[in-house]
């Protein structure tokens, strides 16, 4: 019988990761389940002297629940490390490489503390969502490092440790209960969901610069959200048009919070920050997300850096649960990142010239344009991030159109995206491809040669328009060509995302299915 290409991929997995493949009713001790792991030394090192469990047999769930806690426990000694280390920063570039670091490693306890929590309802989609978002932080505090261009003093003292696998190993684990409950996923047609303009009602606050609201930038506003004693309610800050030239945060702790533009072109976030010495690339963010449930409406986020300014960033989000409707994204290089957790972006505008969706979120674009802007060099669109087979991540473009900008010259050309990391996965359906999408749609990244070629994946499917043609393509053994429907079913809003269980929510439109 001839595989399917999803099939072929999942194969090629299968073969890749003997480990904890054991039936969800195998027992053993903590030293078995550690060699079923794919990194078995820390685990031991770590579990095996667990008071009362030497010895002990113990079933899958059980191992899981030790064993985050374990990784838990490693964070939080080595943040304390990190923050100890403060008196040995010597200059401007490492501090913000440490600064970063301090950040994304208690993101990354926020994140385990609300797995080990046994009050919380958590499904094992959200565990393998928050497990990937704490390994996406501890790599993304290392490569900060790597953005200043610091190698030595305090760096080999950041990254001497394990976490990353022992939160590899949780990711290995529960990946057998996140695919028992991905076959009980949405099967079937598209069903379309209206949005719910109540939402973006009644405004908590309001922002303008002339003075005739609460307050005169959006920081502010942020600031008050963080007041609220139940953050799991709505606050909505309506935002009058205007050029707001800040760099706002949305805090890890700033929950639910719905930002509302008068439009999309003419209620406008502005920076300008680019790469530079002491300077990491989240750094050069315009406008960062942090805080769960973020919705944003009707608003514009740009980073005006320019075409030689290198990676500068529009937006960043790492919110899980975040949406984005008709809002603008304006950049070059790197204008939109989605780091990690689970976000959706409906009918919104993006542009940029190399990588410029990247990052290593579960992310569904929906219904949105995405144009190429003018550039000297190559064009490219995505350049997802995923690092472990076991990620639940990778970038879904449903029922968008990809064309040139209006500034573009003629007769340049753009990828699809390239492998920014070992298990990139990028998939594209039923969407228009104008004809400045490249024959071969995909590129190598610059430096991997054909390395990655096998391990990502890239799929295209029901695609039209004149860039669309898969004849030219690569002939990678990680690109795909899908003909069938229920081979990109687990790519749809219900279920790469879980749409259906928090979009309504959010009063953004979506459709559900393929």
């Amino acid at each position: 019988m001839q595989m399917t290409p999803l099939l072929t991929f999942l194969a090629t997995i299968f073969i890749a990761l003997p480990y904890v493949q054991s039936s969800l009713s195998n027992t053993g001790d903590i030293n078995w389940w550690c060699n079923q792991t794919p990194n078995p030394k820390p685990c031991t090192y770590h579990m095996s002297h667990i008071p009362g469990q030497e010895g002990t047999k113990i079933s899958r769930k059980q191992f899981l629940n030790l064993a985050e806690q374990s990784a838990l426990d490693g964070v939080v000694s080595e943040l304390g490390y990190i923050k100890s280390l403060e008196p040995n920063v010597i200059n401007n570039a490492e501090r913000s490489a440490w600064s970063d670091c301090l950040l994304f490693y208690n993101l990354t306890v926020k994140s385990l503390s609300k797995i080990v929590d046994v009050n919380k309802k958590s499904t094992a989609a959200d565990i393998q969502t928050w497990l990937s978002a704490a390994s996406t932080n501890i790599i993304t505090c290392d490569e900060g490092f790597s953005d200043v261009n610091v190698t030595n003093n305090i760096y080999p003292l950041v990254i001497a440790n394990n976490v990353t696998e022992l939160i590899r190993n949780c990711l290995a684990v529960n990946k057998v209960f996140f695919d028992q409950e991905k076959g009980k996923r949405h099967k079937g047609s598209r069903k379309s969901f209206p949005g719910n303009d109540s939402v973006f009602g009644n405004a908590d606050c309001v922002v303008a610069q002339d003075g005739s609201g609460d307050y005169e930038t959006i920081t502010e506003a942020l600031q008050a959200s963080a007041k609220r004693q139940d953050v799991s309610q709505r606050f909505v800050i309506q935002v009058k048009q205007g050029t707001y030239a800040e760099y706002p945060v949305v805090e890890a702790e700033m929950e639910n919070v719905v930002l509302v533009g008068e439009d999309m072109e003419n209620t406008i976030v502005t920076g300008n920050q680019r790469g530079a010495p002491g300077r990491t690339l989240m750094d050069t963010a315009t406008f960062k997300v942090l805080g769960k449930g973020f919705v944003a409406k009707s608003i514009t986020f740009e980073n005006t850096a320019g075409t030689d300014a290198g990676q500068a960033i529009a937006l960043y989000s790492q919110a899980d649960h975040s949406a984005f409707y008709l809002c603008g994204f304006r950049g070059y290089q790197d204008t939109l990142l989605a780091g990690s957790n689970r976000q959706f972006y409906r009918e919104c505008k993006i542009s940029g010239t190399v990588d410029f969706i990247f990052g290593d979120a579960s992310v569904v674009f929906q219904q949105c344009s995405i144009l190429a802007s003018k550039t000297d060099r190559g064009l490219v669109i995505t350049a997802q991030g995923r690092t472990d087979p076991n990620n639940p991540t990778g970038t879904v473009i449903q029922n968008c159109s990809v064309a040139a900008g209006p500034d573009l010259q003629p007769g340049v050309t753009a990828y699809l995206g390239r492998p920014w990391k070992d298990y990139s996965t990028v998939v594209i359906m039923q969407s228009f491809l104008d004809s400045i999408v490249s024959p071969e749609g995909w590129l190598e990244f610059q430096g991997t040669g054909s390395t990655r070629d096998a391990t990502v994946y890239y799929a295209e499917f029901d695609n039209n328009g004149p860039g669309s043609a898969t004849d030219g393509r690569v002939k990678w053994p990680g690109y795909h060509i899908i003909t069938d429907s229920s081979d990109v079913e687990q790519y749809s809003v219900a279920n790469f995302i879980d749409g259906e269980s928090w979009l309504p929510d959010t009063g953004v439109p979506f459709d559900s299915g393929i």
